[in-house]
């Protein structure tokens, strides 16, 4: 008990001395002290892309911002700014506005010409579209130092229809042509004034032709096509002709393959033959079948195929059965200035009465037809092209041609004398196997808001077996064609077309023999060029006024020996165009 009392005495004397330091110790200040707690690193997903701060190195310097003050001096000066007094632009919205269905164009001009053209299209429902149109060129006065009268006319008429849908198309189209022309093209001599008054040299013929286009967007039948022509003239000619052609395809290896067949056939009957007193005719058919594999989706793009055809009626080819290449091989990588291709598209060709006055329309109403087969007709070349601007087109050409078609002048027989083509001024077609070698070169130069120059030339070689001559066939060619349209008010549209040198046969009348020419000599025809420009301007939105020029350089010839063709013509007119409700 004793020590108890003890032990808390001693206790209660430790902590009286402990109070007694702590108030000696009053007047001292409280301290700090940095602890630093080490933590295991845990990282956290979230703030793998968090934009870290810029880290603050503690500094106890610190530095006041000095305040600078400025005087500025008073100094006189000129003052040049005029405020713009003008309103501020407002824009202006834009009207959407779509194309008028019907318009009508007409005008006059010069050696009496006259233009017409009226063309509609209206929508019938929301499936079909029904067209007219109605057209008329020509001039009325004869060309300078023209014999005969030489006056030129073309009329047109025509309707089309449209039914389309999501799965097919078709388009069925009636057309009347009528074209209108004299066989003027006389020799320069001393003519009988009684032979030539007594003559009408017109010559007028009409044709007629009925097409349909059927195409089905998601089917192996891609396309059918079916056309009939009717074809006749002031001579009792008559033609009638029929085509039917059917495409097919389907995909196969990664690309297509297609099939084309087709039936072509012609009957023609010439009441007039020139060198015999009986009527002259001509039925022909041919049957064509070709098949292309076609594979384009890398840089090496193909058309891999071949044809063959069968002929009737005809046996001036080696061979009723024939084969071609159908060929197109064409690369291109990305990145690649320069593409080199390779062509060849051969086949055979039913020459008709139609398809060679619509080239020479001072053909005779009497002439021989016959097939031309294109072995080849193969080119090989590389196409470049800068900044999708400017393109260039070079190659070489090769063929061998069966049955080339030219055009000879036929000789006189005033025996006959009644019929306008018997003075030794009309053409009659000539044939002949020829191998043609050439090069072609073209260039197009594309603009903004379809503005381009295009222009092409083309010079082949003619090697013809039997060292026969080839007729008013220019070895080179040439052709261009451009549009420039300024601020969508003024459009400038031009083409033209060159024929080089050729030759052409002239037919000699001896005055002891007068009625039939005794012998032919060859003659060159110099260069003929001819070119047209068309300027239209915009009145409003519904008014156009437009002039049409033409040019040659036309003077005993033309495009054809001893056809000459008017040296400068102008036309001018106005084009209305609305819309037309039924």
């Amino acid at each position: 008990m004793k020590l108890n009392n003890y032990f808390i005495g001693l206790l209660v004397c430790f902590c009286s001395s402990l109070f007694l330091v702590a108030q000696d110790k009053v007047e001292e200040t409280l301290q700090t002290q940095e602890i630093f707690v080490v933590k295991s690193y845990t990282p956290s997903l979230s703030d793998a892309f968090k934009i870290n701060d810029t880290p603050q190195v503690p500094d106890s310097l610190k530095g006041s911002n000095k305040i600078l003050t400025f005087k500025i001096k008073p100094v006189a000066v000129v003052s040049t700014f005029e405020p713009n007094k003008a309103s501020p632009l407002k824009l202006k919205k834009r009207n959407s506005s779509t194309p008028y269905n019907t318009f009508f164009s007409g005008g006059f001009g010069t050696m009496r010409q006259m233009y017409f053209n009226v063309s509609s299209v209206v929508e019938l429902d929301r499936t079909q579209r029904f067209g007219i149109n109605l057209y008329r060129d020509g001039f009325g006065s004869d060309v300078r130092n023209s014999l005969w009268k030489s006056n030129q006319n073309f009329n047109q008429f025509g309707v089309h229809h449209n039914l389309r849908s999501r799965d097919y198309n078709v388009n069925t189209q009636i057309q009347f042509d009528g074209q209108n022309n004299n066989y003027y093209g006389l020799y320069e001599r001393n003519w009988d004034k009684f032979l030539i008054e007594g003559i009408e040299p017109s010559i007028k013929r009409n044709f007629f032709k009925f097409r349909t286009d059927w195409d089905w967007f998601d089917s192996v039948l891609r396309s059918m096509a079916f056309q009939a022509n009717s074809t006749s003239d002031n001579f009792n000619t008559s033609e009638q002709q029929l085509a039917l052609q059917v495409k097919l395809g389907m995909p196969l290896g990664g690309g297509t393959i297609q099939t084309t067949a087709a039936i072509k056939g012609f009957h023609t009957a010439f009441s007039k033959p020139f060198f015999t007193d009986l009527s002259d005719e001509f039925t022909q058919g041919l049957g064509q079948v070709g098949f292309q594999w076609l594979h384009t989706n890398n840089d090496l793009k193909l058309k891999l195929g071949a044809g063959v055809s069968y002929l009737e009626g005809e046996e001036s080819l080696n061979s009723k059965f024939n084969y071609y290449p159908e060929l197109e091989i064409f690369y291109q990588k990305n990145g690649n200035v320069v593409a080199p291709y390779l062509m060849a598209r051969g086949g055979v060709v039913l020459n008709n009465y139609r398809t060679s006055v619509l080239f020479n329309p001072f053909l005779a109403p009497t002439t021989d037809l016959k097939p031309q087969f294109n072995k080849y007709n193969a080119s090989l070349g590389m196409r470049s092209s800068l900044s999708s601007i400017i393109n260039f087109d070079f190659g070489v050409l090769f063929d061998q041609i069966e049955n080339f078609q030219f055009y000879e002048r036929l000789p006189m027989d005033i025996q006959e004398a009644t019929s306008a083509y018997r003075l030794s001024n009309a053409y009659q077609n000539q044939y002949v196997n020829v191998n043609t070698y050439g090069v072609k070169a073209q260039i197009r130069i594309d603009l903004a808001k379809n503005n381009f120059v295009h222009f092409e030339t083309r010079y082949k070689y003619y090697d013809v077996n039997d060292n026969l001559s080839i007729q008013n066939v220019p070895s080179l060619q040439m052709n261009w064609k451009g549009q420039f349209r300024f601020k969508e008010f003024v459009t400038l549209s031009f083409d033209g077309e060159v024929y080089g040198d050729r030759s052409a046969l002239e037919h000699v009348i001896l005055q002891d023999n007068a009625l039939k020419s005794s012998y032919f000599q060859e003659i060159k025809l110099p260069i003929f060029y001819r070119s047209t420009a068309h300027l239209t301007v915009k009145l409003n939105s519904q008014f156009d006024a437009f002039v049409k020029g033409r040019f040659s350089n036309s003077q005993s010839h033309g495009q054809w020996a001893f056809f000459q063709e008017p040296r400068f013509m102008v036309l001018g007119g106005i084009t209305y165009k609305f819309d037309f409700q039924y």
